[in-house]
């Protein structure tokens, strides 16, 4: 059931609202009588506000007074039930509490009413008695009271500001799960966001643009060129080297690398800051651009875990084996590296300088180069070298050369990743220390993660601190190590080391989280979605879902049975032949809906809910049919045509199932290619809404679908399962009936 309000902004419904509402079967009329003049007043007042404030109105039927009260949403709507409640009461009303969701008539007030609100669980209705006339006077003085009191509210300028690093993580996840739309809506907030500088809100504005490769936006970029002389994070970076790699062919080469390469120089100055494929060759056809050995690319590359990309071996191979910087650098005079490793510097390539400057004497004077190459590559090589000249000089003369001077990528952190994993859940790391372990840890953990074994050491460190009793403190070291996953797998890394470093976290969460966290949850059913879809034998799968169904007990809510459906649904795609174990986790769910909590859950989710119990062998009893529960299905004209459109197979057919049930009448077309089909085409031209699920969606197919539906309608599924594809269908079912004057 959605929440949603008709389109059109509530003031610019006012004067159709009244026409309708004053008009028969209510023989009241404006202007007719002082009393009523005064609350229609008071309430033309309300919706003109900022966001509009709940109305109450009074309508008389063959003599028999009604009130009609109206909110604006969820959480006016309850605090104008408990207003009523306190002002009106029960003694001469039959007022009950509830809205006209759960007992509608139908009647053409309530109609203008819902079409003012938006949604039928915001409008409450409520008959005075008849005799005497001092119960009239009464609830009419009350009701004027109660505008009264709420016009006079001061507003509530208050809002509570999201950390923001959590709505930079939150753009991250729709960023990583493709859902274009859901990341449209983060950046909005975080550009409005006044914490934020314009250098960071540039910084977001390409990642999203490279993340949907919307490569001609990007490349035209009024501040491109400004973007490439500013220090960046690693992923603005890295979305500047997947435009770059865009204009060049499949097969890499350093002919056609040379434009490229005079427009965007050093992108990508060292193999800690890769974060993708697109990087890692970036960085390597820079590397032998400026000269660097082949074999000595390929052997710190391949320390980094990115040697095995079939279009790196090729470029590697194809080179020489000699260049002008072959020259060993043990047999190089401390003048000649420290010269060499000077221009390294200079050119931004800062792994080269880190390797001649390995080479040298532990030299005071060349503590500023130390410094400043260390400080942009933090590889195992690099935090050696500083080892070893700390060792030499002391703590104090580091301090010196490193100097109050911001960087871009802060907290250089000498210890190995799994150290500082461990060191985020240790009750004794103080509250001062866990920014910089986190820090430090999405600067450079993907890096770490990538090198031979780092995956497995990170994976042991989490067993640990599982197994182990249990983490001193989970906040924020379980939601770093979520990055982490999501993280490595958009640096297409193995499967297998995905897969692992999943299921570690997983099992973590499972077992040591109660805090009934909707957010984290949220960010689990993505990391579940994930891993599932790398594929699982039987025994693999039936561990997730049982470390599913082990973490899932604060979650047993109506308010949590969307989050659940889907990720029920998802594991149903993907269970394999023999699994049995799903039952663990849809028995508990699904057997708890009945009458006494149905009209809680949104229609939607209970209709998918309704569809899934008999694959567990229930049936949800629902109220009976004159209690008709949640918002109900809008009037659709003849021959209206739905498309959707997902890679979600089942979830696609229940969807469609479901709405063709909901809505006789209605064609619903299914759409699930990979690429631009004739049929994928057809369906965009001739659909009257195309309803597209971007988190399960290829981006061939969405583009050409967009192509051919210009300004026709689209609408996107907040979700992977079937109850978000039928929210956004109805939603705009509802907004065309409203829109049209049809009934509701």
């Amino acid at each position: 059931m959605s929440t949603r309000a008709a389109g059109a902004p509530v003031v610019q419904r006012w004067e159709s609202f009244q026409h309708a509402f004053f008009a028969p079967p209510n023989e009241l009329r404006v202007g007719a009588v002082r009393q009523l003049d005064e609350l229609v007043t008071i309430a033309q007042q309300l919706v003109a506000q900022d966001p509009p404030k709940p109305v109450v109105l009074p309508a008389r039927i063959d003599g028999v007074t009604h009130y009609f009260a109206m909110a604006f949403g969820a959480e006016q709507s309850r605090m104008l039930r408990e207003l009523l409640q306190s002002h009106i009461g029960k003694t001469w009303t039959d007022f009950d509490g509830q809205s006209l969701a759960a007992k509608p008539s139908g009647d053409l007030l309530e109609r203008a009413a819902i079409a003012l609100a938006g949604d039928s669980r915001y409008v409450y209705r409520f008959r005075v008695a008849g005799t005497p006339l001092a119960a009239r006077i009464s609830v009419r003085e009350s009701v004027q009271a109660l505008l009264t009191s709420i016009a006079g509210a001061p507003r509530r300028n208050a809002r509570l500001s999201l950390p923001i690093g959590r709505l930079i993580g939150d753009l991250a996840d729709a960023c990583a799960s493709r859902a274009e739309q859901e990341s449209a809506a983060a950046y909005a907030v975080l550009a409005s966001d006044h914490r934020l500088s314009q250098a960071n809100r540039m910084f977001l504005h390409i990642q999203v643009l490279a993340a949907f490769e919307r490569w001609d936006e990007l490349d035209q970029h009024p501040e491109l060129d400004t973007l490439l002389k500013l220090p960046r994070p690693s992923l603005a970076s890295d979305a500047l080297a997947r435009l770059a790699m865009s204009k060049l062919p499949n097969t890499l080469g350093l002919a056609a690398f040379g434009p490229v390469a005079t427009r965007f120089n050093a992108l990508i100055d060292s193999v800690s800051r890769i974060r993708s494929t697109a990087g890692a060759r970036y960085y390597t056809l820079w590397a032998l651009t400026a000269g660097e050995s082949p074999d000595m690319l390929r052997e710190r590359l391949t320390r980094a875990g990115w040697a095995s990309d079939p279009g790196i071996v090729a470029v590697l191979d194809a080179q020489p084996s000699a260049s002008p910087d072959d020259a060993e650098p043990a047999g190089s005079s401390v003048t000649e590296l420290r010269r060499r490793a000077q221009e390294s510097i200079e050119a931004g390539r800062f792994d080269a300088a880190v390797d001649l400057l390995s080479h040298m004497p532990t030299d005071v004077a060349d503590l500023p180069a130390v410094v400043e190459a260390v400080s942009h590559t933090l590889t195992t090589t690099a935090l050696a070298l500083l080892a070893r000249h700390r060792a030499a000089h002391g703590e104090e003369a580091i301090r010196r050369a490193f100097g109050p001077a911001p960087r871009v990528d802060r907290g250089i952190e000498p210890t190995a990743l799994p150290d500082r994993i461990a060191d985020l859940f240790a009750a004794s790391t103080t509250p001062q220390r866990l920014p910089e372990l986190a820090e430090s840890i999405a600067q450079t953990g993907v890096s770490e993660l990538r090198v031979l074994g780092g995956t497995d050491a990170a994976c042991l460190a989490i067993q640990k601190i599982t197994a182990g009793g249990g983490p001193g403190r989970l906040s924020p070291g379980l939601d770093v190590c979520i990055d982490l996953v999501r993280d490595l797998k958009t640096s297409n890394a193995t499967v297998d080391d995905v897969r692992s470093l999943s299921y570690r976290v997983l099992e973590l969460w499972a077992y040591h989280d109660n805090s009934g966290d909707r957010h984290r949850v949220s960010r689990i059913a993505r990391l579940i979605d994930g891993l599932v879809e790398l594929g699982l034998n039987v025994e693999a799968f039936d561990e997730v879902v049982e470390l599913v169904r082990a973490g899932w007990d604060p979650f047993l809510t109506d308010a949590d049975v969307p989050l659940g459906l889907d990720l029920l649904e998802h594991l149903l795609a993907h269970r394999p032949g023999r699994a049995d174990s799903l039952d663990r986790f849809a028995v508990p769910m699904l057997s708890r809906i009945g009458p006494h909590n149905a009209g809680r859950i949104p229609s939607a989710a209970l209709a998918v809910a309704v569809d899934l119990a008999p694959s567990f062998g229930l049936t949800i009893t629902l109220p009976p049919a004159e209690r008709v529960i949640g918002e109900q299905p809008a009037t659709i004209r003849p021959g209206t045509r739905i498309a959707l459109y997902s890679l979600q197979a089942q979830a696609l057919e229940r969807a469609a199932r479901i709405l063709r049930s909901r809505y006789p009448g209605l064609e619903v077309l299914v759409c699930a290619e990979r690429v631009a089909t004739d049929s994928l085409r057809a369906a965009a031209r001739a659909a009257d809404l195309f309803v597209v699920m971007d988190r399960a969606a290829a981006h061939a197919a969405t583009t050409a679908l967009k192509a051919e539906r210009p300004t026709a309608p689209i609408r996107y599924a907040v979700g992977k399962g079937s109850t978000s594809l039928i929210e956004a269908a109805e939603e705009w079912l509802r907004n065309e009936a409203t829109a049209t004057g049809e009934p509701r």
